[in-house]
């Protein structure tokens, strides 16, 4: 019988590897000649960093914060002579190489899903649910007492479980990677390395010794696994960016980080192949039971990756950062040769886009679209293979407005070719909300350019679009909420813009005006502080907010606490809130 390989996070926890499912991760390339090896790159004095994207960047905290950044985009040497060592390469990429250690609590499996013969294990080490005393109310046969039912048939509601303590025995010990990319601090990794994470620690090495920082969460993006983290230090050693859209089949790259928690190791390897995608490697849950698909355009590569390896550089044979570990495809979650890496392009658009407000935005076209692949090339009449067929068009989306039709064949977009339906939403997402971008279309044999705005994608678009059927298309103001209405105000804490309909809702008085609190994470400190749902927060930090965006942006100007004033069922009182 066939064993069938297993797409696993490379991420490992401290003390668990031997129980580590099969892991995810990948590196990035450099480029070579057939047969030979790129000869060994001269050191070259470091060009003064350049804006990257110029024409994107309004905000001036993105453009200080990539005014920082070292990039260089020369190609690399097609021929040369076999290269005897990398040594060069390793000391220019391994100072801006960190280990990244994070805790994060331990949850509760759900009761049904573990074997009888386990569950007084369970019950004693996390409390049964309902229980009172220390033992979670076990009964004399380790089980759980049953709920007595009152009058009617109704069953009496359980306590909800509590939280495990927080000590170190309730806690996962994770270990990761991540490379500096600017000298005060910034770090780009792995969602999946600081996700759910309560402390975050990064070891930086520097001239022989090693130093530990407590990091925070500037943002992530699980739909790409990027995360952006800052540590509290200057006079650091970023790492220079490389241009992942030169990369080629057969390049050299060196993959650098922790594997098996052994920092600053390095193993070498080539660009197997470009482009991999509907991996199933990344995404989220949608809050329905289902995985939301993410956005991958994976280099893959088979130079050695392992847990630990998740978030840190994937460089070329100069040494500079072409993409991000993050998964291997392996059937014993150990490296066998095929691991896969977020290109750098794509991670940096992503981070430009977190360290303006922690969240990333994204295109939105309005289609639902299919492969063209040779069955239904037959059915509509068209010879060739390759592209995005249009098999619906949302009603008053862009796509409806710049004239796109069903059974439109997309070939190409914003000047970019589409060969696949996972190509044009990658294109389409990386692309800013607001830009006009061309499309071309083949329609009755003919090929038609027409111009599309794109707009903000919903949050319901993403559940919407994950499955294989057809079940509409959201659209900002219509079922879904637009980026500015709906917001994380601090730690778990989420707020509303007041609409009319919510003022009628909760009763609320046409003086008061602000941002409603539509929910609260039960174990956040903000909720310690007294914040409830339903409150209306009419100022933050003394100053008067309209809208969710607004009163964000005012939170996250806060380094430590945040001041609200705060309405109440007609009182009215002040909040100080830890801001972390």
């Amino acid at each position: 019988m066939k064993t069938q390989p297993r797409l696993c996070i490379a991420f490992t926890c401290a003390g668990m590897l031997a129980s580590v499912l099969p892991s995810l991760q990948a590196q990035q390339p450099a480029a070579l000649p057939p047969g030979a090896l790129p000869p060994a790159a001269p050191q070259q004095p470091v060009t003064p960093p350049t804006l990257m994207p110029p024409s994107d960047l309004k905000e001036p905290l993105t453009a200080n914060f990539t005014a920082k950044i070292l990039r260089d985009t020369n190609p690399l040497t097609n021929n040369g002579q076999l290269q005897m060592s990398y040594a060069t390469v390793v000391d220019k990429i391994l100072p801006s190489v960190v280990t990244i250690h994070s805790s994060a609590p331990i949850k509760a499996p759900d009761v049904d899903q573990i074997p009888p013969q386990l569950r007084p294990f369970f019950y004693r080490f996390f409390g049964a649910p309902g229980g009172e005393d220390g033992f979670g109310g076990m009964n004399e046969d380790d089980e759980p007492p049953p709920n007595p039912r009152r009058r009617g048939g109704q069953q009496q509601p359980q306590r909800p479980q509590q939280p495990p303590p927080e000590d170190e025995a309730h806690q996962s010990q994770g270990v990761g990677s991540g490379m500096i990319i600017t000298t005060d601090g910034y770090i780009i990794t792995n969602n999946h390395v600081v996700a759910d994470a309560k402390k975050i620690d990064v070891d930086v090495d520097a001239n022989g010794s090693t130093k530990t920082y407590r990091a925070k969460v500037i943002g992530t993006d699980p739909l790409t696994d990027v995360a952006l983290i800052k540590i509290d230090a200057t006079g650091l050693v970023p790492a220079t960016l490389g241009d992942s859209s030169k990369l080629r089949v057969g390049d050299i790259v060196l993959a650098a980080g922790a594997p098996m928690e052994l920092s600053r190791s390095v193993s070498m390897g080539i660009v197997s192949a470009l482009g991999r995608s509907n991996e199933g490697i990344v995404g989220r849950g949608n809050g329905r039971g289902d995985r939301v698909q993410g956005y991958e355009d994976f280099i893959q590569t088979d130079a050695s990756i392992n847990p630990g390896n998740s978030g840190g550089p994937l460089v070329d044979a100069m040494g500079r950062v072409v993409g991000i570990s993050t998964a291997i495809l392996s059937r014993t979650g150990m490296n066998a040769g095929i691991g896969f890496a977020i290109p750098i392009n794509m991670a940096l658009h992503i981070v430009e886009d977190l360290l303006d407000d922690g969240t990333v935005q994204r295109g939105f076209l309005g289609v639902q679209i299919t492969d063209l692949d040779g069955a239904l090339a037959d059915r509509l009449g068209f010879k060739e293979h390759g592209g995005a067929v249009v098999m619906m068009v949302g009603a008053g989306s862009p796509a409806e407005k710049a004239g796109i039709q069903l059974e439109d064949i997309i070939v190409a977009i914003n000047s970019q070719r589409v060969d696949s339906s996972s190509r044009l939403r990658l294109i389409v997402s990386g692309t800013k909300p607001g830009s006009q971008i061309p499309i071309d279309v083949m329609r009755g044999g003919k090929r038609i350019t027409m111009n599309a705005t794109l707009e903000a994608l919903p949050e319901e678009a993403l559940s919407e679009l994950s499955g294989g059927g057809l079940r509409g298309i959201p659209r900002p103001g219509a079922g879904g909420q637009a980026k500015d209405n709906v917001s994380e105000l601090v730690s778990g804490v989420t707020v509303q813009t007041l609409t009319p309909a919510l003022r009628e809702r909760h009763d609320i008085p046409n003086e008061v005006n602000g941002v409603i609190v539509t929910k609260v994470d039960a174990d956040s400190r903000a909720a310690a502080m007294g914040v409830e749902e339903n409150d209306v927060i009419s100022h933050v930090n003394r100053k008067p907010v309209a809208n969710a965006a607004e009163a964000r942006t005012l939170a996250k100007n806060s380094d430590k606490t945040v001041l609200l004033r705060v309405w109440r069922k007609g009182d009215t009182m002040l909040l100080m809130i830890g801001n972390n």
